[in-house]
């Protein structure tokens, strides 16, 4: 049988080159003394005798070789309390071992457990594990020392090693319905967009493309579980927030989607397109998957949010119609502009004027793709700072009934590497 000690012995051989310096701060009671333990360093009367890494590895306490190396398990009666390298509170007493030690992969990121402290290889302390496979995540984001997964919010893992008690411990999670060869956002994609799997090379790439912030982030998955999905039928504009009747379901009409594609490929996301009332002109964004997303997105938002938003619209609305009238017998909504004047005018697409459920699908969809995410910013900053909120910080925007799930998800996408830090710079 694979022992604790052998399977810690093996993690320091292995990655003995690695020398990453997560170390944390505050005191350590060892055998009736106090120590001050300073970004990992532990002293006593001013002297250094060891460092601890906020996973509980301790090297070279006096007394013992320089290659030394052990954990806080195997110092009976030593505590300490104090933050880890990055301020959020710790605390790591040796007990009686409480989870099991081996190798996780958590969405292929490879992570190592001793006694239910999950850490990377250089000793960042990420989250806990039990012999049940329950999942707590460090969350540095909410400054929450351990918030638990349900299933619903865990990534695909796979953990080998021993429980607690020594016996073999083999363990293997993914979610109904995922594949193991997609990653998160693509399995979060294909689950919503029925019948991806028959759409052309082509329309899978402008779906993506549309939805990869969306999906990456976590915010989809929330959405789809409270609106519903999205599927291609023989509507015309099939979404809830055209109709202003919340259905949840989007349709999206064949004809407009492969239209889209066409313009998308040609033009890129924003294009502009002449009108029966020449020289005038309107702007269209080429991206209706997220643009019918944006509906059902706004039906999660707080009431906070939606006045904001409508406060947005109302103040670009009186602009426009003072700085680019309607032609001479045009009865329509949208903003249309002379061809000179598309750099100055009001809303991102024309058709963003006619409502403002309509400014925010399209300010979502322009937002969606880095593109016409620059030209939004340039254009609109106020709805942008709205959307940049909503995926790096849900919690201000989102209905409350919806931010500790949302919370929970992005914590443990964070865990395992699926929600980049540079999502919105790509």
């Amino acid at each position: 049988m694979v022992g604790k000690k052998q399977l810690q012995a093996e993690w320091v051989a292995d990655k003995s080159e690695e020398s990453g310096r997560f170390g944390p701060s505050g005191f350590m009671e060892l055998g009736g003394n106090s120590l001050v333990v300073d970004s990992g360093d532990i002293y006593m009367s001013e002297t250094a005798v060891g460092y601890l890494y906020e996973d509980g590895h301790i090297i070279n306490i006096a007394g013992q070789s320089e290659e030394s190396e052990r954990t806080i398990d195997d110092l009976e009666g030593c505590t300490f309390r104090g933050v880890d390298s990055r301020g959020l509170e710790l605390t790591l007493v040796s007990s009686e071992p409480v989870g099991p030690t081996g190798t996780l992969f958590y969405n292929q990121r490879e992570l190592k457990v001793i006694n239910g402290r999950i850490s990377t290889f250089d000793h960042e302390l990420v989250g806990e594990m039990t012999d049940e496979g329950k999942i707590a995540v460090r969350d540095h984001y909410t400054k929450s020392p351990r918030r638990e997964l349900d299933e619903a919010m865990q990534m695909a893992m796979y953990f080998e090693g021993v429980k607690s008690n020594g016996t073999k411990l083999r363990f293997d999670f993914i979610k109904p319905l995922y594949r193991r060869d997609k990653s998160y956002g693509e399995n979060e994609l294909i689950r919503y967009f029925q019948d991806f799997d028959r759409l052309g090379v082509q329309q899978k790439k402008y779906v993506w493309d549309s939805m990869n912030i969306w999906c990456t982030s976590g915010i989809l998955q929330v959405v789809r579980k409270s609106e519903g999905n999205a599927a291609l039928g023989n509507v015309k504009h099939g979404a809830a927030g055209v109709t202003r009747v919340r259905t949840g379901m989007v349709d999206l009409d064949l004809e407009e989607f492969d239209r889209d594609i066409d313009l998308f490929k040609r033009f890129g996301t924003l294009a502009v397109i002449g009108t029966r009332f020449d020289p005038y002109v309107e702007v269209r964004v080429n991206l209706v998957v997220s643009h019918e997303f944006g509906h059902q997105l706004q039906f999660c938002l707080s009431q906070a949010c939606t006045e904001r938003i409508a406060e947005l619209y109302r103040a670009r609305l009186a602009n426009s119609l003072r700085n680019h009238p309607a032609p001479r017998g045009y009865e329509g909504n949208s903003e249309l502009v002379r061809q000179e004047a598309v750099l100055s005018r009001n809303f991102i697409s024309g058709y963003a004027r006619s409502s403002k459920e309509e400014y925010w699908a399209e300010s979502v969809a322009a937002y969606s793709i880095a593109e016409s995410r620059k030209t939004l910013q340039e254009l609109d900053p106020g709805i942008c700072q709205i959307l940049k909120e909503i995926i790096l910080h849900p919690e201000e925007h989102f209905s409350p009934v919806l931010v500790e799930s949302l919370l929970d998800l992005q914590a443990s996408l964070r865990m395992g590497n699926a929600f980049p830090e540079d999502l919105l710079s790509c």
